[in-house]
């Protein structure tokens, strides 16, 4: 079908409508939607997005790098029951149901996993992440030469996650372009494949962009599952932007899972199932 590049089918449903799954970027514990899905009692299809790697560099916005996500959808013409987001996933989430709302129109239900903004931290796990998932992306050379900048680079941007993400990609390019330009390099031929570069360099792009998007009109008509662990969700948010009492959503429905259990919970599957089910409150888009 012609959406396989932007979406993968976990469910095949009998109603017509599907249901979105966005839990990218991903939260680096190989955790994700095909955890839940199978534990849902829907009858609806669901879809989860399959990670691009077109994220312009910092010149471009969220509401274009979603674009393909949802042109994928609009093309099957098939009713959009809700948008699930996962952690930072779920400002991709957002953007993509307001896409499909479009101007004046119905924006779907979203549900939030918790959900969580980009903030310093967040750029900096991606970026070790990326740079300790695969040994091939960048050198020990490389490595040892990153470790030395990045104090300096988190600590003139920790006010500006997008702007240190941005940063650190360059850092990767840098490195990566040092390490090709130099034939002494003990591992230069075990160097990783211009697709896995272009993914690693992808994921600190969609941090650029969601770090400015404004999620705050959507969320806060929006349920939020949340599981009882401090460091991750709303309770990571509302830590790092000192604010213990704000309230980012409309409803928060806590579960007793850790964040590492929510998307294996049956408990949660049993609520979202529910939640799925009820008549979609849809509501008209205010961005």
């Amino acid at each position: 079908m012609g959406d396989a590049e932007f979406w993968e089918e976990l469910r095949a449903g009998t109603t017509g409508e599907v249901v979105l799954a966005i839990d990218i970027p991903s939260s680096g514990n190989g955790m994700d939607f095909r955890e839940l899905v199978p534990l849902l009692d829907t009858p609806h299809t669901v879809w989860r997005a399959l990670e691009h790697a077109d994220a312009p560099p910092g010149d471009g916005s969220l509401d274009a790098y979603v674009t393909p996500w949802v042109r994928a959808v609009r093309a099957r013409g098939l009713t959009v029951r809700a948008v699930l987001g996962h952690g930072v996933g779920s400002i991709l989430a957002s953007a993509i149901a307001e896409a499909l709302g479009g101007d004046g129109g119905l924006t779907p239900r979203v549900l939030l996993f918790d959900p969580e903004l980009v903030d310093a931290d967040t750029v900096v796990g991606e970026f070790r992440r990326v740079t300790a998932e695969d040994p091939h992306l960048l050198s020990a050379h490389d490595v040892n030469t990153l470790d030395l900048r990045l104090d300096s680079v988190v600590e003139q941007s920790l006010d500006d996650p997008a702007a240190l993400a941005l940063r650190l990609r360059s850092v990767i390019l840098r490195a990566d372009a040092d390490a090709d330009a130099d034939a002494d390099v003990a591992d230069v031929g075990a160097r990783t494949t211009t697709a896995t570069l272009n993914r690693a360099l992808s994921r600190l792009s969609v941090l650029a962009l969601a770090e400015p998007y404004d999620v705050m009109p959507l969320w806060s008509r929006c349920t939020a599952l949340c599981s009882s662990s401090a460091g991750n969700g709303l309770s990571r948010t509302r830590t790092a932007l000192l604010l213990p009492e704000a309230r980012f959503v409309a409803q928060e429905i806590f579960f007793r899972d850790e964040h590492e259990e929510i998307l294996k919970s049956p408990a949660v599957a049993r609520t979202v199932s529910v939640l799925l089910a009820a008549a979609p409150d849809m509501a008209t888009t205010e961005r």
